[in-house]
């Protein structure tokens, strides 16, 4: 079973290293802690009182007994990660300077810089007391999370699939740097399709394999969850590619290692290139650096390999200035190879000041006229502090193409490895779209988790539109839903029942033939969490913590639910330590959920988030 789709060798053995010097410094902290408790209060009946008198800050899930520690224990199939955490302030601050003095030689650590102007945008500052704030000057735009929706007044959920997964990437680089994750910057539907859920490829090449199930819900028996899974066939496809590489060379890419990242990205895409394609290359500060443009040549061309290394931080951002350029040379690469896949790929921090600055002012002056052989539209971030997630997943969604956070040289690498680079640059579907119509006589309410800047009006599901999205073979799209069903269903819960019609809709890339496939969400509803695959309960838990925890600005005094809740996902993620506890990806998302714990708030009050 794989983890995540292109994964990082190493990871687990880093947060490894930092565990065992939390543990260490956890301890060392709280006998300084007791220390100078005793001093203060005179007597240890004193000091007991006063540490006593306030609840713990994150009290423990059901079934633990309320106090000041919580330990977990792996079974011994994982790799082990006993880890104690102390409900004490001091010691959490104590563990998070040691841990971002150790990481700060390895991330990109940059210069705080004026943040963007953008009113839709705002730059958001949040902290929930857990390690520290998020980084500074960062664009992201805060998506309104969907409610649930009865059948009796709405029965239709339409929406753009998605494959992007740099939401997840950007909280696990923040995390490691020791940052609080920004509950803005979680996006679900990023998060649930970060990970490989092992779908079986569909029997033909010309259609996808639909994967439905039906679970109980972890958090509340009483409702269910269901996931609908869209895998995309996997072969190969000889086309030649013409790539145009549009590169940031402003001042802000000299924070950290932002222009190695970028510069070992593009070489790598070079590389991984054949005497077949073609590329370009534009570097941009407040305007284009004509010396190093390379219009489409060989990737094995000295002039694109010297220009790749020319890369440099120089003045002001100027992204449409490199766009509209970059479109005007793939434009014309794609007149002279019709039959040739066409990409543009952005390498930046996203941090626009000067021309256009809004992703959709961006893309109307660099506008793609030929929806029949598009150019796909690539978003590459790098960078910690002064970025702009806002502008390059915009840009990407809204231009055809996917968008991809890199946190380090290594990733990149592999990233645009020769094999990877080939998977993610061959579309099989184009403006893929779908349809959940649920049936209410055995629905009474629904909710999508995540999707919220990829849900559409009903009515233009029929309608090929190019911001829909582009799924390159061999990919796989995950969402899930929050369901409540009715009485009727509940009358015989063993009972096979259809949930709801599914639909499906894409435009074959170069034909543009318009395709079309419908299947139906057939289940009973007593199947129990625990008895699902696991690969099922993983996903449920991946869903419902990203979604619970990007709630946090808009929950108000229920915000220490949110807490409860993450830590009652949390125990229902170590049992399944001995089956995927091996995987870089089990490991990444515990770590992270760990950290969205430290950072959710709870007074000590709330419930524990199960039903009785």
């Amino acid at each position: 079973m794989q983890g995540i789709r292109r994964r990082e060798p190493g990871i687990s053995q880093w947060v490894a290293s930092v565990r065992a010097r939390k543990r260490a410094l956890a301890h060392i902290a709280l006998g300084w802690l007791l220390v100078f408790g005793l001093a203060a209060c005179g007597d240890g009946e004193e000091f007991a009182a006063a540490t006593t008198a306030a609840p713990a800050t994150y009290a423990p899930a059901v079934t633990a007994a309320p106090e000041t520690t919580r330990v977990y224990t792996a079974t011994t199939a994982a790799p082990a990660r006993a880890e104690t955490y102390v409900a004490t302030s001091t010691v959490r601050r104590v563990e998070s300077e040691a841990v971002e003095e150790e990481a700060i030689a390895d991330v990109a650590m940059a210069e705080e810089a004026p943040a963007p102007t953008d009113a839709a945008a705002a730059t958001t500052t949040i902290a929930y007391g857990g390690t520290s704030a998020p980084p500074s000057a960062t664009t992201f735009r805060d998506y309104q999370q969907s409610r649930f929706v009865s059948t009796s007044q709405d029965r239709t959920s339409t929406f753009s699939l998605d494959t992007d997964r740099t939401s997840f990437q950007l909280a696990l680089n923040w995390a490691r740097a020791g940052y609080d994750v920004d509950p803005d910057s979680v996006r679900a539907e990023e998060w649930i399709n970060a990970f490989d859920y092992g779908y079986e490829y569909p029997a033909h090449l010309d259609s996808f394999a639909i994967v439905t199930d039906l679970v109980r819900h972890p958090l509340d028996d009483r409702r269910h969850l269901a996931r609908i899974g869209f895998q995309a066939p996997e072969f190969r496809d000889d086309r030649p590619l013409n790539v145009t590489l549009v590169l940031d060379a402003s001042g802000s890419m000299k924070d950290g290692n932002r222009v190695a990242i970028a510069r070992e990205a593009a070489d790598s895409v070079r590389r991984g290139l054949t005497s077949r394609d073609r590329m370009a290359v534009v570097h941009f500060t407040q305007d284009v650096i004509d010396a190093y443009t390379v219009e489409h040549s060989r990737p094995d061309d000295r002039a694109v390999s010297n220009s790749i290394a020319s890369l440099a931080p120089h003045g002001s951002t100027n992204v449409q200035a490199g766009l509209d350029l970059g479109v005007r040379l793939a434009d014309q690469a794609r007149r002279q190879r019709p039959d040739a896949h066409n990409y543009i790929i952005l390498m930046s921090d996203g941090v626009a000041n000067v021309d256009a600055t809004d992703p959709f002012a961006i893309l109307e002056s660099a506008y793609d006229a030929d929806s029949a052989n598009p150019l796909r539209l690539i978003t590459i971030g790098v960078g910690i502090d002064n970025y702009n997630d806002f502008l390059l997943e915009q840009l990407a969604q809204h231009g055809n193409g996917w968008y991809r956070y890199l946190s380090d040289t290594h990733q990149a690498r592999s990233t645009f490895s020769r094999d990877n680079w080939l998977a993610l640059s061959v579309p099989f579907a184009d403006q893929t779209r779908a349809q959940v119509i649920w049936n209410d006589q055995v629905v009474e309410s629904w909710r999508m988790i995540g999707y919220e800047n990829r849900i559409t009006s009903d009515e233009s599901f029929v309608e090929n539109r190019k911001e829909f999205a582009e799924i390159p073979v061999g990919a796989a799209t995950t969402v899930f839903y929050e369901l409540e069903l009715t009485d009727r269903a509940w009358r015989d819960p063993a009972r096979m029942v259809d949930l709801a019609d599914i639909d499906l809709r894409w435009v074959t890339p170069l034909s543009g033939l318009s395709n079309r496939q419908s299947t139906t969400l057939r289940s009973s509803a007593d199947t129990a969490f625990p008895s699902a695959e696991v690969m099922l309960q993983f996903g449920a838990l991946v869903a419902l913590s990203a979604d619970r925890y990007s709630s946090l600005p808009h929950v108000g005094a229920a915000a220490s639910e949110v807490g409860w809740e993450l830590w009652a996902l949390s125990d229902r993620l170590q049992p399944l330590a001995g089956q995927l506890g091996g995987l870089d990806s089990y490991n990444d998302f515990a770590f992270l959920l760990d950290q969205m714990i430290y950072a959710a708030p709870s007074d000590g009050s709330g419930s524990s988030g199960y039903s009785r």
